[in-house]
């Protein structure tokens, strides 16, 4: 199983980087929903966009707004005993965001 399809709320939203001043990359955290399980910890992974839709996030998402996204697993490594799970994300739709009003 390597795609995943999940309601996430944004954690942080890191700049928009540049490759090759052509290719466009975000990086962002987010955590999954709470699952009932033993640990209780929250599941938090690091989700990436490319291209156009990049922009798309910096421009209407913000921090604890929702959104529901499809993606595939990219990297999953330990760092300090802890999962490091990285999503490339393919599509978003919006889920509980936030609208500021200039009126």
């Amino acid at each position: 199983m390597s795609h995943i399809n999940s309601i996430v709320q944004i954690l942080e939203i890191s700049p928009i980087k540049f490759y090759n001043n052509k290719i466009v990359m975000i990086k962002f955290r987010a955590q999954l929903p709470s699952v009932r399980i033993k640990t209780k910890k929250p599941i938090i992974l690091q989700f990436i966009i490319w291209g156009n839709l990049a922009f798309d996030l910096v421009n209407y998402y913000r921090v604890n707004d929702y959104m529901l996204i499809e993606g595939s697993f990219s990297t999953i490594f330990f760092k300090d005993e802890q999962p490091v799970i990285t999503i490339n994300i393919a599509k978003v739709y919006p889920f509980l965001f936030s609208v500021e009003s200039t009126l």
